[in-house]
């Protein structure tokens, strides 16, 4: 199990220590003693009560780990279930979309050919020629270590 992971089990531990007790009886003990058994034991975890659950500065793996329960567990009709459904689903696809439009092969190409040819015309530099007594007095100056 990876440090992520047992950190958000942390983070989710402490969050379900702080709430009422008729939503952490919904959970399954099985899943409640997974969270003991596998969080870290000397990672400490800041929550302030009086702030919102998204404001406390949780991980993503812990928030997702606590919508996970919400939907499961804590939903108190089908209704508000299939509605939660339909929003994580209108995420999911947001986050797809703007993926999508990141990482498309065409843009990706388009910006590196747009940066190529920038830097290729950052490049052109006018080179003057030395003249024939520049190259000698060079040749001397290095013959003799001179700067």
């Amino acid at each position: 199990m990876t440090f992520e992971t047992r950190q958000a089990y942390s983070e989710v531990y402490t969050v379900l220590q702080n709430m009422p007790v008729e939503y952490v009886e919904k959970i399954p003990k099985k899943i409640l003693k997974l969270f003991e058994t596998e969080k870290l034991d000397n990672y400490e975890v800041n929550i302030n009560k009086s702030n919102p659950i998204d404001k406390n500065y949780l991980s993503k793996n812990a928030m997702v780990l606590i919508a996970i329960l919400n939907y499961q567990y804590w939903c108190p009709n089908k209704k508000v279930k299939n509605d939660l459904y339909m929003q994580y689903l209108s995420n999911n696809e947001k986050y797809e979309k703007d993926i999508q439009e990141k990482y498309n092969t065409d843009n990706l190409f388009k910006n590196k050919r747009n940066e190529q040819i920038k830097e290729e015309t950052q490049e052109l530099v006018e080179c003057k020629e030395r003249s024939f007594i520049q190259r000698i007095l060079d040749k001397l100056k290095s013959i003799f270590k001179i700067k």
